[in-house]
């Protein structure tokens, strides 16, 4: 591996001399790819347009993110910012440019926003193509060459931030593409609020039993925080919800929500106004995204994870169930008025 991370460490100072002036472009490729977005920007602005696609976004979100915690924590994959300086194989440890989205705390192997993006979308582009019953041969290609671009801008923009070597980009999307073709298959239309609690039930017992295995070896599951806090640049780059114990809350919450406020209405029969879809969506961005500033108390810690598991609950209770109502009551009063006036 040390020469595997020898070769990554001389192509992240390549790409970053060869990018520096895309370094803004970079950031933000890397800040859109991060797998919150799969949660609070996909999931809502998918549900809203067509809402099997949207349950079948956050599924592959949650499952993949899941796997990729777990992966982390028995892989224990280096990052380059760190590897540098703790490696004691340079006299003198190359440089490597730090931006305030490096100090990621997790392990880095394989890297998430390379598994959960190319998962993701990977069931966008393919429901997209179904669903719109596209023939041309043209158009299919444009969509997937899209994506290929896109993974591959991911990939560049992760190594290019020190967060990952190329070897960790490249399993990352290999395994988010295999895992969005096999949910792709699974349907997820007739699953109740049991089927989706007993599988939050199972990502928290996996996730914690992953832990507690790891710990009973004598190995340190939170080894790689200390190391980030070592070796980041700056220590306010460093947060709490870049740890993989954050990850699986959210994982675990976001499927409970969604199974709760599925079974909170009933959409069977229902028609949705789609003079009302953008303000849907609008609404339920504006919900998310807005949540994403939301402090949570950070001491004590279990105050921390119990708060976020909340947060997300109400959220995908409110965009599954809450804002849908207002579209269902309008058309009802509309209905009425109607009536009315006869």
């Amino acid at each position: 591996m040390d020469e595997l991370h020898i070769k990554g460490v001389v192509f992240i100072q390549t790409i970053q001399k060869y990018f520096q002036d895309e370094s803004s472009f970079m950031i933000l490729i890397s800040h859109l790819s991060d797998p919150k977005n799969a949660f609070l920007f996909y999931f809502p602005l998918v549900f809203c347009l067509h809402r099997s696609v949207g349950k079948r976004v956050l599924w592959v979100a949650a499952i993949s993110e899941w796997l990729n915690a777990v992966f982390k924590w028995i892989l224990r994959g280096e990052r380059p910012y760190w590897w540098v300086s703790e490696s004691n194989l340079y006299k003198t440890p190359p440089h490597l440019e730090q931006f305030d989205i490096t100090c990621e705390t997790g392990p880095g192997s394989p890297s998430g926003h390379c598994m959960v993006t190319s998962a993701v979308i990977y069931i966008i582009v393919s429901d997209f193509l179904f669903y719109t019953n596209i023939k041309s041969v043209g158009i299919k290609l444009l969509c997937w060459s899209g994506y290929v671009i896109l993974l591959m801008l991911v990939c560049i923009s992760r190594c290019f931030i020190a967060a990952h070597f190329p070897h960790q980009v490249i399993a990352g999307t290999l395994v988010g593409v295999l895992i969005g073709m096999v949910m792709n298959k699974i349907s997820t239309t007739n699953l109740s609020l049991p089927h989706y609690m007993l599988t939050s039930l199972a990502l928290l017992s996996g996730g914690v039993g992953t832990f507690y295995i790891i710990q009973s070896m004598d190995l340190d599951p939170f080894w790689s925080i200390s190391k980030a806090e070592r070796r980041c640049a700056n220590p306010e780059w460093i947060h709490l919800d870049s740890s993989l114990f954050f990850s699986i809350v959210r994982d675990f919450s976001s499927l409970i929500g969604l199974g709760l406020g599925l079974s909170l209405t009933s959409t069977t029969g229902v028609k949705f106004s789609p003079i009302f879809t953008p303000i849907q969506i609008v609404v339920s961005l504006a919900l998310t995204l807005g949540s994403d500033w939301v402090q949570l108390p950070k001491v004590p810690v279990i105050y921390f994870y119990l708060s976020a598991s909340l947060k997300f609950i109400v959220i995908f209770i409110c965009v599954v169930a809450v804002i849908p109502k207002l579209n269902i009551g309008n058309i009802e009063n509309r209905k009425k008025q109607k009536k009315k006036k006869k």
